[in-house]
């Protein structure tokens, strides 16, 4: 036997298939674009190539930081994230394969790796990235893109520090734009990554593994 619905039921059930159809529009929303950092092409070559193996460890940073959201400023003591992008990895991990690409593209070194890979390293570079945000100073306008990356070399067996230092990179975008802050943030990641390279390979405990 077919019930008929109380005549008070049916704007309940209408109401419900709505609430159902409102879910089902929520999983088929478009995902929000996606960006990556590329280390720098143009990484200027040793003046001597050395023969060390170098790894490379994901730097730490803090929980603002250790996401794929993108952050930005708008005051000293603040921090939030842009609504209409992410990221395609945490940041320290796109700034550990920015700095391995860097090292691959200055042809200076015998092997360089991510710490994940078993390489015999004999130099460990590790970092803290203390900036990666998109700083709004000023009223109106773009942002300029801060990152600054506090970098140590470690010798391996021995797991000593024999250096660290603060290197920074700042870049205005060219607009108020997610993709033109991306490319800002490129630029500012290919000034750290170089920077970095220059660094380590200057440093006087790899010459004795100069070639």
């Amino acid at each position: 036997m077919i019930k008929k619905l109380h005549p008070l039921r049916r704007p309940v059930l209408a109401v419900a298939l709505l609430m159902l159809a409102g879910c089902a529009s929520m999983f088929v929303s478009s995902p929000r674009p996606l960006y990556r950092l590329m280390g720098p092409s143009d990484v200027p070559p040793a003046g001597h190539p050395v023969a060390a193996q170098i790894s490379i460890g994901v730097p730490y940073a803090p929980a603002a930081i250790d996401t794929s959201r993108i952050a930005m400023s708008r005051s000293p003591v603040s921090l939030d994230y842009f609504a209409d992008g992410d990221w395609t990895d945490r940041a320290p991990a796109l700034v550990q394969t920015a700095l391995v690409e860097a090292f691959e593209n200055s042809r200076s070194v015998k092997a360089v790796g991510p710490d994940s890979l078993d390489l015999r390293a004999d130099f460990i570079v590790q970092g803290d990235l203390r900036h990666f945000e998109a700083v709004y100073d000023s009223p109106a306008g773009a942002p300029t893109i801060w990152i600054a990356l506090a970098v140590k070399l470690i010798k391996v067996p021995e797991q000593k520090i024999l250096a660290e230092t603060l290197i920074t990179a700042r870049e205005s975008a060219a607009a108020n734009t997610t993709p033109q802050i991306v490319v800002a943030f490129d630029g500012a990641m290919g000034s750290v990554a170089k920077q970095v390279v220059a660094w380590v390979l200057g440093n006087p405990a790899l010459s004795s593994h100069r070639r």
